[in-house]
């Protein structure tokens, strides 16, 4: 295997072909690619990024990033495939594995394993070994013949390596690669950042403040998280300690969710209908944002209740690298990172009662531990960093590359 930051001088650099969808930030998908990439190219591996933005995206969106690092950037055709345009979209696939034999590439690294039957093709018609990352659960019922050829696949977690497993994907092509997180990038809060973060959020320093972040949509639990928030300020008075104390004479602060995340149309009003039954101002919806540091030190908790098990569970590596305390369904990359000692804050989040419970537990046990951010962002740090999950992605591709 190389060492991470430079190819040992046994093996020569890769050049390896990283496939996405768009290439602007929209998810922790796109984020992991931009990550990688840059962390391959450092490594002096040779890179170039094919790509189909997807939608109509302005000018540029998203290239800037990997034009600093001096990447080519390679626009493909169209990925989809289907059954009635079966016999042309494997004709358009064939075009591009063509284009592809071009390149010389080492290794083909797929990163929407949703666009299987092109990079199956693809794979074929240019001779390059295919890396299918499987980022997310899977979206065909039985993979058949797409599973075969020279592919390999990266899952993120045990949970997604059983469930491609199961859809039909060979367990002896599957590596386990689990996502890593910059934690440089999510700093522990300090008592400046906090304040400082709340007076942006209009948010008072005695105010017990908790946190969801992501898509606003009943998969991911919002739904059930509003829910369970009715039965967390009908009780908290007399559960929670005071995180701070409050200036003299004024009233005890009710707790705060504050949601920021893209709200879709097809469920705009469901979510906006469960924030309107619960008491006036007792949720903050934040708009959409990239940096969401300022948002975690805000936190005195996070919660990712997603009722769709997660492949990964960014979310929650991110918020504990920042010191917050976290609360996660206990299905899917969740409750794989939440192991051990952090299993006790893992949640069915269907179950509301019991949802809002481990929220009251949780924002109580981060007043009474003060140890809690530390502990949990060392944990963070030894097993879902940028080094950890760097070497076990170079080591999955270089292996698959020189068999």
């Amino acid at each position: 295997m190389t060492r991470r930051g430079r190819p040992s001088d046994r093996t020569r650099p890769l050049r390896v072909g990283v496939m996405t969808a768009g290439l602007a930030i929209t998810g922790g998908l796109e984020r992991c690619v931009l990550e990688d990439t840059r962390e391959l190219v450092a490594a002096g591996h040779d890179v170039e990024v094919w790509y189909r933005e997807a939608g109509v995206p302005r000018a540029g969106e998203g290239h800037e990033p990997f034009e600093e690092m001096g990447v080519p950037l390679v626009p493909m055709a169209d990925y989809r495939f289907g059954l009635r345009t079966a016999l042309r979209d494997a004709w358009r696939f064939a075009r591009e594995g063509l284009r592809l034999r071009r390149s010389h590439l080492d290794v083909l690294w797929l990163n929407r394993p949703e666009y299987l039957p092109f990079g199956r093709v693809v794979s074929m018609v240019s001779g390059v070994p295919l890396a299918v990352h499987l980022h997310h659960a899977p979206n065909y019922a039985r993979l058949g013949p797409i599973a075969g050829g020279r592919t390999q696949f990266f899952a993120v977690s045990h949970a997604m390596a059983a469930a491609w497993a199961d859809a039909g994907a060979p367990t002896d092509r599957i590596t386990v690669v689990p996502n890593g997180v910059d934690t440089d990038a999510f700093p522990p809060a300090t008592p400046a950042t906090v304040h400082e973060a709340r007076v942006a959020l209009g948010i008072d320093d005695a105010t017990p403040t908790v946190l969801y972040y992501g898509r606003l949509s009943r998969s991911k639990g919002v739904l059930a998280l509003l829910e369970a928030w009715g039965r967390v300020l009908a009780t908290a008075d007399a559960r929670l300690p005071h995180t701070v104390p409050p200036v003299a004479g004024s009233p005890r602060r009710a707790p705060l969710l504050v949601l920021a995340g893209a709200l879709y149309p097809d469920e705009a009003d469901a979510v906006q209908r469960a924030i309107a039954a619960l008491p006036e101002g007792s949720v903050l919806v934040a708009p959409e944002r990239d940096d969401v540091v300022p948002l975690l030190h805000a936190a005195d908790l996070v919660v990712a209740p997603s009722i769709e098990p997660e492949g990964f569970g960014r979310v929650v590596v991110e918020a504990m690298s920042a010191g917050r305390a976290v609360v996660a369904a206990a299905s899917g990359g969740t409750g794989e990172i939440l192991a051990d000692e952090w299993t006790r804050f893992t949640v069915d989040p269907e179950d509301t009662d019991a949802l809002a419970e481990k929220v009251l537990d949780t924002l109580e046990e981060a007043v009474l531990d003060p140890s809690l951010g530390a502990r949990g962002r060392t944990w963070v740090q030894e097993r879902y960093g940028r080094a950890p999950h760097v070497d076990a992605l170079l080591r999955a591709l270089e292996e698959h590359a020189r068999r």
